[in-house]
């Protein structure tokens, strides 16, 4: 045993005689300065063992923290696809805003179409629309957005037709530059994989002062399909060949996204009840 040791269990036993050597108060008196000796000592071990016993019951176990974390995954999640269908929607509403206002200001009997099929064998040369017969189509009208041309129709059924696009080499626009007295024939270049193809603007004369630019509209010949001034695209590139010149044309309208369009149809004519001349005036007295 240590000296410490033997130190200690002399003055324990000392203690422990003399207070059993003493009489009752004076016993009494020792016990209670004693406690006020290891009091201060019980309450802050006391304080600390109530601190930590409120920071543990406090603290979340890692299960309850990371069903919590997925849980704001999913609300992050949640709140992120409204907020891209809202998007959405707000583009949708801004689109047919402007096609609603170019009806108005077209100066077209236009009807609204909606694109309902379109095959990957045929991307960049036809799609199909909601509009038919029944609402008044026929072949050969022309297509177009607030943006320009986008073709015309060709095999019409009831309730739906076909449209071949300016996109397809089959397609043929007579057209112009605007500036110039410059004239030819728009038609489009042959697809290459995803990529939409340019438009071909043949027939120039070989010093046509074209720029890089300039914008292309239809010609608007008599008997043709398309009337004057629908823009067509825009002025990419100058070529001259041996015989002509021609221009490499950027489309006017996005063709991988088409949603809506509208049909180009005749204005009607006056009817005979309209076209009725007034009723003459009588005799005055």
């Amino acid at each position: 045993m240590s000296r410490v040791s033997i130190i200690a269990l002399v003055v324990f036993a000392v203690l422990t005689g003399l207070v059993l050597s003493m009489r009752l108060p004076a016993a009494r008196r020792l016990q209670a300065a004693m406690l006020e000796v290891v009091r201060p000592l019980h309450t802050a071990t006391n304080g600390v063992g109530s601190r930590l016993n409120a920071l543990g019951s406090g603290l979340k176990s890692l299960e309850q923290l990371e069903r919590e974390n997925a849980d704001l995954k999913v609300r992050i999640a949640e709140l992120s696809t409204t907020n891209q269908m809202l998007s959405d929607l707000g583009s949708e509403n801004d689109s047919l805003r402007k096609a609603l206002d170019f009806k108005k200001r077209s100066g077209f009997n236009l009807l609204p179409a909606r694109i309902i099929a379109r095959s990957t064998a045929t991307w960049w040369s036809s799609v199909q629309i909601d509009r038919g017969e029944q609402d008044g189509l026929d072949s050969d009208m022309p297509v177009v957005t607030d943006l320009g041309l986008v073709g015309k129709t060709t095999t019409v059924g009831a309730t739906t037709s076909y449209v071949v696009l300016i996109a397809d080499e089959n397609c043929k626009v007579a057209a112009t530059v605007e500036g110039t007295t410059e004239t030819g024939i728009l038609s489009g270049g042959r697809a290459s994989g995803a990529t939409q193809p340019d438009l071909i603007l043949g027939y120039l004369s070989k010093s046509a002062p074209l720029q890089n630019g300039q914008k292309v509209l239809s010609a608007g010949v008599s008997g043709g399909v398309f009337p004057a001034g629908l823009l067509l695209g825009t002025i990419r590139s100058f070529q001259v060949h041996e015989l002509d010149a021609r221009a490499v044309v950027t489309p006017a309208v996005d063709l991988s996204r088409l949603e809506n369009v509208f049909v180009v149809r005749p204005i009607p004519r006056a009817t005979a009840v309209d076209a009725k001349p007034p009723p003459a005036r009588g005799n005055r007295p």
